[in-house]
């Protein structure tokens, strides 16, 4: 369930660099076993509150590593790191005022402030975002009876205040 950010995350990107290839796996990445260009995805749960009885705001971090390509002068050599151009995926973030939909996934995504920092083969992107999940309704109780609906409503007649 808490994955829904993370796979939303991984949505937003396909959509801006389509042939990007996307890392999950932080051993993989941590192994540095993956094609360069790629992007490494990272969420971490920061909270989860209740909004109302159906739903629960979920606040989470983000971390997106985009790991630059390499100059190949020959297939045994490999130079100096290829800057990644972040121009598309920041654009699309402001044309989208920071309220990302995902289509797959039926959240949306509130995003705040980036944080870069930029290292030699890679860009570091951290974002603080939130969204509303959808929590479903128990229908027994705690000892397996059935849970009670209300089906007869009462109005009170009009009641009048002479000041």
């Amino acid at each position: 369930m808490m994955d829904v950010g993370l796979k939303a995350w991984a949505e937003l990107v396909q959509q801006v660099y389509p042939v990007l290839p996307i890392l999950q796996d932080r051993s993989r990445w941590l192994a540095r076993q993956f094609e360069q260009p790629s992007v490494f995805i990272e969420t971490d749960l920061v909270s989860d509150k209740a909004h109302t009885p159906g739903a629960d705001r979920i606040i989470e971090d983000v971390g997106l590593v985009f790991h630059y390509d390499m100059e190949r002068d020959d297939d045994q050599d490999q130079g100096e790191p290829v800057p990644f151009d972040l121009s598309p995926f920041f654009l699309y973030l402001r044309q989208q005022r920071s309220c990302v939909a995902s289509q797959r996934f039926g959240i949306m995504m509130v995003i705040e402030s980036p944080r870069t920092r930029s290292l030699n083969d890679r860009i570091e992107i951290t974002f603080r975002y939130s969204y509303l999940l959808h929590v479903p309704k128990l229908l027994v109780n705690g000892d397996g009876s059935p849970i009670g609906k209300i089906n007869d409503f009462f109005l009170l007649n009009h009641i009048e205040f002479h000041l």
